[in-house]
């Protein structure tokens, strides 16, 4: 286990998500239509579609692919075909388990698990790293410790696709740091300058609307690049 700035926090999300997983991973993944594992697959593969959508340079033949928070591997059963290799790094050893026999015909796919803070991988040693539903669950300080090991992996022009809720007027306070469910909302003048600092070119933000009966707002895929 890492001790770095995660801390207790990295315990905490092990603890939590490895609990979820042996109740119900795919409800935890994604929590609609969770029960049919044909709408689970559906839901994946339209989430790749929507999520690289204007991007599909970052996936090709010859790239290494990286996915922080896999999951039991809902996207990445779409994405390893159009890759050279793909990882799967989670929190959840029992996540990791699952994926790699719901997976296991995959020749080119590995999955792994981290500390809950950095990522068990060689420096320079992926093309695109992306994250989809992860970031919004996690503390500050280990969102933060994540984007610092995707500076890392990646290699020089690499590309970074990742995820978050944006924050509005009517979003919730932060949810206390041992809180491993409950989404934290971002801004993008925060993110911007911890990204610049870290060593990333700014490449863009999509925003998707998003209406739940508790509060309406964007969910922003910020696209940024290794310089």
């Amino acid at each position: 286990m890492g001790t770095g700035e995660g801390g207790a926090a990295d315990l905490d999300m092990k603890r939590d998500w490895d609990a979820r997983a042996r109740t119900n991973a795919r409800y935890f993944i994604a929590s609609t239509n969770y029960e049919s594992e044909a709408v689970f697959r559906a839901q994946g593969e339209r989430d790749v579609r929507h999520f690289f959508e204007g991007v599909e340079e970052l996936l090709g033949p010859e790239r290494e692919l990286v996915d922080i928070g896999c999951g039991i591997g809902r996207m990445d059963e779409f994405l390893a075909p159009r890759v050279k290799h793909l990882t799967g790094v989670d929190v959840s050893g029992e996540m990791v388990r699952q994926a790699r026999a719901r997976l296991k015909h995959l020749g080119n796919v590995t999955f792994v698990e981290c500390d809950g803070f950095s990522l068990p991988l060689s420096d320079a040693s992926a093309d695109t790293i992306y994250s989809l539903i992860v970031f919004q669950h996690v503390p500050r300080p280990v969102a933060h410790g994540y984007l610092r090991e995707a500076f890392r992996v990646l290699r020089p022009g690499g590309g970074f696709l990742f995820q978050v809720p944006e924050w509005n007027p009517r979003a919730p306070v932060d949810p206390p740091e041992n809180e491993t469910f409950e989404m934290r909302f971002w801004r993008e003048d925060e993110l911007r300058p911890i990204l610049d600092a870290l060593g990333f070119r700014w490449h863009g933000v999509k925003r998707h609307p998003v209406t739940t009966p508790a509060l309406d707002f964007d969910q922003m895929r910020v696209h940024v690049q290794k310089a």
